[in-house]
């Protein structure tokens, strides 16, 4: 009998908490509710390539997220430029 695989945890959905939590920081910053939960879900994509077993998958995302809300250029760049092009 072959070993059972081991399968990575999955992306979640964004729950009613974090929704909420994400549209706060948008309120409070110059960036949309969409932006934000763009970064979260990359910040869970991160976590399940790389990972941390000292914190968990919602964590690490929202750390992204406020690393992107304090202006940090390490990541996100991307979505940085598109904000600006539309201005």
């Amino acid at each position: 009998m072959p070993a059972a695989k081991k399968s990575k945890p999955k992306r979640k959905p964004i729950n009613a908490k974090t929704k909420s939590t994400l549209q706060k920081k948008a309120a409070n910053s110059k960036y949309t509710y969409g932006q934000l939960a763009q970064v979260y879900r990359r910040g869970q994509g991160a976590y399940l390539s790389s990972g941390s077993k000292s914190a968990s998958m919602a964590a690490w995302a929202m750390g992204r997220v406020n690393s992107y809300v304090r202006g940090s250029r390490k990541h996100d760049t991307d979505l940085r430029k598109k904000r600006a092009k539309k201005k």
